[in-house]
């Protein structure tokens, strides 16, 4: 082992210790990685901060802006107001809570989706008098399953940014702008349903039924309306639908062409800002978001791991420890230590903190590396057995006054149903080899 490997391999495990230790935000833990790597003298500054111009980060900075204009719109709110009408039942109130839900999944992380739903939440439970634990545990349920799904929001330049993991350790990319969707449909075909019918009905109720009084006489659901920023006026409103949609037609057919797709979501935040639907202060707002400094700081690990052969060293490692596994049997064992992890340690942080470790070893014998990256990557999301395991579902337990019991209970099934999907569809869609 060289002292470059050894100096790669400890800033390696460096930040996997800062992240699952939870004492550091992991956009901090990783923006410490190009600056490690570039005093120990690994890379050289281009090499460590090249990430900076990369064209997943350009598309996540645009997406990120637009996702923040349909944010302050009125739109999910009022499609909730018109499905949930008189005494309605549960399944009906879920219904209704869900649409937004998926709508909003279309631009922003699970985390934003349930700050702008429990407001919303707690408005429909005391109009229907209704208690918030029959309905907080499956809402956020629903935004960890849905985000990300249709990639039109701020992470659909995330295929990129995998492709860039695997291309800097030498392998071929071969993420499209549709295998992260593509790769999470029997959840959401199968998760979804018992989301929002059966788990509704295991959920406790806790006689939490707010009163009009803590929505301030009125729904709060206003707040979405404005996001952070001045409410916005009809005219408004139309006009971002338009951008909105212009960009994300763009955005598509970019892709089909294999054109970047930074061009559409570029010029539909540009759009946004000179019509002055998005101030400058939100849209440098909405560019800061920790993902894109995830990103930025992971992937010249790849690079280093690559350039040291220390790829090489910890893909023998793997190989030695699995010994004679099966390919299936292989992603079996990813996806189960990623999936405990998990349910410990927030979801994004054992993601990132595996993939670039599932992309080497795949490089380093011939896999396909979809493979690997993508069971790390839905073992994370299977997230519903603890409030630790993602932020979304801790905002989700505080707000529906929860019992760790209660998560148990009603996480099981949704876990099981996840990894059985898992098992029958993945393999055999992405396999190893």
């Amino acid at each position: 082992m060289t002292v470059q490997i050894g100096i790669v391999l400890g800033i390696f495990l460096l930040f996997i210790a800062l992240i699952l230790s939870g004492k550091t935000k992991i956009h901090v833990a990783a923006m410490m990685i190009p600056i490690a790597l570039e005093i120990t003298g690994v890379l050289e500054f281009k090499e460590a901060w090249g990430g900076m111009l990369n064209n997943s980060i350009v598309m996540m900075a645009g997406m990120f802006v637009v996702g923040a204009a349909v944010g302050k719109t009125s739109i999910v709110s009022r499609l909730s107001k018109t499905l949930i009408k008189g005494e309605s039942s549960d399944f009906r109130i879920m219904l209704g809570i869900a649409v937004p839900i998926i709508l909003l999944s279309c631009v922003i992380n699970a985390t934003a989706i349930m700050t702008i739903m429990i407001p919303m939440i707690t408005g429909i439970c005391a109009e229907q008098k209704r208690p918030l634990s029959k309905f907080m545990f499956a809402s956020a349920c629903l935004a960890q399953l849905w985000a990300g799904f249709i990639p039109i929001g701020g992470n659909a330049g995330g295929y990129l940014a995998q492709n860039t993991i695997v291309e800097n350790l030498g392998g071929v990319g071969t993420f499209t702008y549709f295998t992260n969707m593509i790769v999470k449909i029997p959840a959401i075909l199968f998760v979804t349903p018992v989301v929002i019918w059966l788990t509704v009905k295991m959920a406790p109720d806790l006689g939490n039924v707010p009163a009009m009084a803590q929505t301030g006489g009125k729904d709060k659901t206003e707040a979405g309306k404005g996001g952070r920023g001045a409410v916005l006026t009809p005219s408004q409103e139309k006009l971002t639908a338009l951008i909105f949609t212009a960009t994300i037609l763009g955005i598509i057919v970019c892709a089909c062409l294999k054109l970047n797709t930074w061009y559409a979501s570029s010029l539909g935040a540009l759009a946004l800002v000179i019509t002055g639907i998005v101030s400058d202060r939100e849209a440098i707002r909405a560019m800061g978001n920790p993902v894109i400094f995830i990103t930025i700081g992971t992937m010249p690990l790849s690079t280093a791991l690559k350039s040291t052969g220390a790829d090489v060293l910890l893909a023998d490692t793997f190989n030695s420890m699995t010994g004679d596994m099966s390919p299936l049997m292989t992603m079996v064992c990813m996806y189960i230590v990623c999936f405990v992890l998990t349910q410990f340690v927030t979801n994004s942080a054992v993601n990132n903190a595996f993939k670039t470790l599932a992309a080497l070893i795949c490089v380093q014998n011939g896999y396909d590396a979809r493979a690997l990256m993508l069971t790390c990557q839905e073992a994370s999301s299977n997230c519903y057995l603890t409030p630790m395991a993602a932020p979304a579902m801790t905002m989700g337990y505080e707000a529906g006054g929860y019992k760790m019991k209660d998560y148990l209970k009603m996480g099981i099934l949704l876990c099981l149903i996840r990894f059985v999907t898992f098992l029958v569809y993945v393999p055999v869609v992405f396999p190893l080899k």
